[in-house]
């Protein structure tokens, strides 16, 4: 397994506009974080792999995606509703949640995150081999990427930060 070229491609989809639209979220206030929905994703996925529960093999995998993919599908409408009502709300009330200033971003993220998702998916299956510590070691590569992307955009913030102070 070339697990090097996986960990670079992994790192490609994660482009200059959405690190900086993730900035942008964890900067409002914003209770979405979309590095973190992936990261709790995929480690769902690990844990149904390491667990027995999905085997090694390509159609299992397969599964475990689809059923992943048809999950976001479902976040998607539930978000839809929750920032429909949120917004009923804050015209009852009279007052904004802070999260309702950083909508745009966090809606651009949500449509890229399907994208990625699926990107994600393709990417794990061009690499995938038929062992269960190589499957393994797939997941734990994304999950470094993402925590290592997490932390870049916590200290970029915290720089900003201290250079405006």
């Amino acid at each position: 397994m070339k697990l090097e070229e996986f960990e670079k491609e992994v790192r490609e989809l994660f482009d200059s506009d959405l690190v900086e639209r993730a900035k942008n979220l964890k900067k409002s206030g914003n209770i979405f974080n979309p590095i973190f929905y992936i990261f709790f994703t995929r480690i769902v996925e690990l844990s149904a792999i390491i667990n027995d529960m999905v085997l090694p093999n390509r159609y299992e995998l397969e599964e475990l995606l689809r059923t992943r993919k048809d999950f976001l599908q479902i976040d998607y409408g539930t978000i839809g509703e929750t920032m429909r009502r949120a917004w009923l709300y804050e015209r009852e009330r009279g007052m904004e949640f802070t999260f309702s200033n950083s909508v745009e971003d966090m809606m651009y993220l949500l449509y890229r995150m399907g994208k990625l998702q699926g990107k994600l998916d393709r990417l794990i299956m061009k690499y995938a081999e038929w062992e269960k510590n190589k499957l393994v070691e797939l997941y734990f590569t994304i999950l470094k990427v993402l925590l290592e992307l997490e932390d870049r955009i916590n200290r970029e913030i915290k720089e900003e930060s201290n250079t405006s102070n």
